[in-house]
C-alpha cells in the first residue's frame, strides 16, 4: 500500500513537472514574436528563391538583391511580380554609386550630385518601375551610411549628416511623386560607425518617420583575422553584434519596425554553429521584440558567411529556419509597416 502510494505520488509529481514544463514552453512561445526570414544571394531574384528552397527547405518571406545606380539597369518588374506570386516580398538594395570607381574618385556619385538633380531622371524612371509592380516592395537606399566605405557615407560627404538626410528625402519624394507609393522605405545603418565620431551618429542622419517605414541594421560576426585587421580577434555573439544598435534604433525611431538588412557569422575564431544556436535561443526568448525581419547574407565573400560554410553550420541554420516563430510569409511581412493609406491591395495572382 505504501509502495503504491509512493508510486502514485511520484507519478503525480512527474505529471506536475511535465505540465509545468509544457506551460513554461507555451508561455515562452506566446511571448516570442513572429519573425520573418529574408535571404540575400547573388543571381536572378526568382532563382534565389528556388535555391533557398533547395538548400534549406523553406520559402523565405523576402528575397534581397543589390543594384548600383551606375548600372543603369531597369528594376526587374516581372521578377518582382513572380516573387509575389510565391508569397515572397521583394527587397531591393539601391546603391547610389559606381562600384568600378574608387570612393574618392571625382567621377564617383556623391550626395551633392543627387542634390543638384543630376540623377532625377534616373530616379523617376526606376520609381515608375517600382510602381508597375503594384505590390509592396522594400527599397533599402544608401545603406551603411555611417561607414566610410561607400561614397554616400557621411564621412565621405563633408562629415555632414544633413546632406544624407536631404538626399534621402529627395530620392523618396521624387519616387513617391512618380507613383511609387507601394515602396516601403528602409533606412539602414551599420551596427557600428566608422569613424566613431559625433558627426557619424546614425541619429543625426535620420530622415524622419514620414520618410522611413523600416529601420535596418547591418552587422557581422567577423571572427578572427578579418581582411581589415588580420591579427585581431573580433569574434562577437549575436547580442554583442546587435544589442547596442538595436537600442539605438528603438531610441531613434520607436514607432518603426526593425530589420537586420544583413547578418552572418564567420567560421574563423569560434564555433559558428553554436553562434547560430545561441542566436536562436536569444530570439526564442522574446528578446528584441520589434526585430521582425532577419536577412541572411548567404554568400562567402570577405569571410565564409554562407550558412553552408560547414556541415555543422548548415545543420544549425536549417534547424533555425524551421522554428515555429520564423514561419511568417511575405504577405504578412508587408503588413507590418503598412501606412494608413497603403498601396493598392496585393494578391498572390500578381
Amino acid at each position: 500500500m505504501r509502495r503504491r502510494t509512493l508510486l502514485g505520488s511520484a507519478a503525480a509529481a512527474v505529471t506536475a513537472a511535465l505540465s509545468g514544463t509544457a506551460q513554461a514552453a507555451s508561455a515562452a512561445q506566446a511571448r516570442t514574436p513572429t519573425r520573418y526570414l529574408g535571404v540575400f544571394r547573388e543571381g536572378d531574384p526568382t532563382r534565389i528563391a528556388a535555391d533557398v528552397g533547395s538548400a534549406y527547405g523553406v520559402v523565405p518571406a523576402s528575397v534581397m538583391w543589390f543594384d548600383s545606380w551606375a548600372s543603369g539597369r531597369p528594376f526587374p518588374v516581372a521578377e518582382a511580380r513572380k516573387l509575389w506570386q510565391c508569397g515572397i516580398m521583394p527587397h531591393y538594395t539601391w546603391e547610389p554609386w559606381n562600384p568600378a570607381l574608387d570612393v574618392a574618385d571625382p567621377a564617383q556619385i556623391h550626395l551633392a550630385d543627387i542634390l543638384n538633380h543630376s540623377w532625377d531622371g534616373y530616379i523617376v524612371a526606376r520609381a515608375r518601375e517600382f510602381a508597375a509592380v503594384r505590390q509592396p516592395i522594400l527599397v533599402r537606399w544608401g545603406h551603411e551610411f555611417n561607414g566610410n566605405w561607400y561614397p554616400w557615407g557621411i564621412a565621405n560627404n563633408n562629415a555632414d549628416p544633413s546632406l544624407y538626410v536631404r538626399a534621402y528625402r529627395h530620392v523618396h519624394d521624387l519616387a513617391t511623386a512618380a507613383g511609387a507609393r507601394n515602396v516601403q522605405w528602409v533606412w539602414a545603418c551599420n551596427n557600428g560607425s566608422a569613424p566613431d565620431e559625433p558627426f557619424n551618429d546614425p541619429a543625426a542622419a535620420y530622415p524622419g518617420d514620414r520618410y522611413v517605414d523600416w529601420v535596418g541594421i547591418d552587422g557581422y560576426n567577423w571572427g578572427f583575422g578579418p581582411s581589415w585587421d588580420p591579427t585581431g580577434d573580433h569574434w562577437a555573439s549575436f547580442d554583442a553584434t546587435f544589442a547596442t544598435a538595436y537600442a539605438k534604433a528603438r531610441a531613434v525611431a520607436p514607432h518603426r519596425p526593425v530589420m537586420l538588412g544583413e547578418f552572418a557569422s564567420s567560421e574563423d575564431g569560434g564555433d559558428k554553429a553554436q553562434w547560430l544556436r545561441d542566436m536562436d535561443a536569444t530570439l526564442s526568448s522574446g528578446a528584441y521584440p520589434n526585430l521582425k525581419l532577419l536577412t541572411c547574407f548567404d554568400l562567402s565573400k570577405e569571410e565564409a558567411w554562407s550558412p553552408q560554410s560547414s556541415p555543422a553550420a548548415l545543420a544549425a541554420f536549417t534547424a533555425w529556419v524551421h522554428r515555429g516563430y520564423l514561419n511568417g510569409r511575405g504577405h504578412d511581412l508587408a503588413r507590418i509597416a503598412a501606412r494608413p493609406t497603403p498601396a493598392p491591395p496585393f494578391s498572390s495572382a500578381g
